[in-house]
């Protein structure tokens, strides 16, 4: 194989349309079309853990409403950003304001004039949906509080702009949306993207037609059947039917076929692509699930252990320090001992 020929990106842009996706993308192309004719805002929340294809959603939707020029100026009929680690209203509207075109975002102005030139701004590029990624970041896991002033500002953008919002994020953010009640009348039911589950016959099919488009996908490579029942729960084992990491998984045995300059991969290749892509602690011990010695069975310990694939680990509990005074101790007691 040519190392020159950059094959992993290939992964990166395999599409798996499983029921999930489509259900969710049906939903919201929907009302995408219905939004742009709509006199209220229409807000919808996309829901889920880490690596279940939100963020690979929005993506799609977005390069479906592409940014376009015409001679009256620059068109964008979809604005998508991610929130930062640490929003405040500034913060956002500049990295919107920077999306969207504008040349002036970092100018030195207060957040009222920064606003009022991004309603302008939307206007003039007929942006009729906004899409905000990472929504989490509006609540604070470390006082776990919502940021009131942050989602405050955002009841008011949507009700003046009178644009469709659609936001994206871990299951955390569903307390920036409960803890405002306005805020919360503007949002329609949430789009949940969960994991597949290995015990529900349906959601087990799925992964295993996801497999197959992979596998279809990555045709200049020559892998074992990922569909057959004993590859497909290895997979399932060793990413916790997360999709992302399915992804993770097959980048890093491409990326090393294609150093070594080989098109086959074989379950040792998956073993090794598996320890250096997936991280594996306390959280979720797991035997390599692609040796061949990995008991098959699935058994409830098992299975329990594959679910919690990508979960955080615990804070560590400090001891608390302890306040009992020290006894005073006389002169006397001191000189005899």
């Amino acid at each position: 194989m040519n190392k020159t020929t950059y094959i992993p990106t290939t992964v990166d842009q395999i599409l798996v349309p499983h029921d999930m996706f489509q259900k969710a993308k049906l939903r919201i192309d929907t009302h995408l079309i219905a939004a742009q004719h709509y006199q209220e805002p229409t807000c919808i929340a996309v829901v889920g853990e880490a690596r279940t294809g939100k963020s690979r959603l929005l993506e799609y939707i977005t390069k479906e409403y592409k940014k376009y020029r015409t001679t009256e100026g620059l068109v964008v009929p979809v604005l998508s950003i991610r929130t930062p680690s640490k929003p405040t209203v500034k913060a956002l509207v500049e990295i919107l304001l920077r999306e969207i075109g504008d040349k002036l975002w970092h100018k030195r102005e207060s957040e009222n004039e920064k606003t009022e030139r991004l309603y302008t701004l939307l206007k003039h590029t007929k942006t009729h949906t906004i899409i905000i990624d990472e929504f989490q970041h509006f609540y604070d896991k470390v006082s776990h509080k919502v940021q009131h002033y942050l989602s405050d500002w955002l009841k008011i953008f949507v009700d003046r702009s009178g644009l469709m919002l659609i936001v994206a994020g871990l299951p955390d953010c569903m307390a920036v949306i409960n803890q405002n009640q306005q805020l919360r009348g503007r949002f329609l039911a949430p789009i949940r993207m969960s994991r597949f589950d290995w015990e529900n016959e349906d959601s087990r099919e799925q992964f295993i037609a996801c497999l197959e488009s992979f596998q279809a996908g990555l045709s200049l490579y020559h892998f074992p059947d990922l569909a057959s029942d004993e590859m497909a729960f290895r997979f399932y084992c060793a990413t916790g039917g997360l999709i992302g990491y399915v992804a993770k998984v097959l980048h890093q045995a491409c990326l090393n076929a294609q150093m070594s300059d080989q098109s086959s991969i074989t379950l040792e290749d998956l073993a090794n692509a598996y320890e250096e892509a997936v991280w594996v602690d306390e959280v979720a011990p797991m035997t390599n699930p692609f040796w061949p010695e990995f008991d098959m069975v699935p058994t409830e310990h098992l299975l329990e252990a594959v679910q919690l694939i990508g979960t955080a680990s615990p804070e560590p509990i400090k001891p608390r320090a302890s306040r009992s005074k020290a006894k005073d101790i006389s002169a006397a007691e001191v000189l005899a001992r």
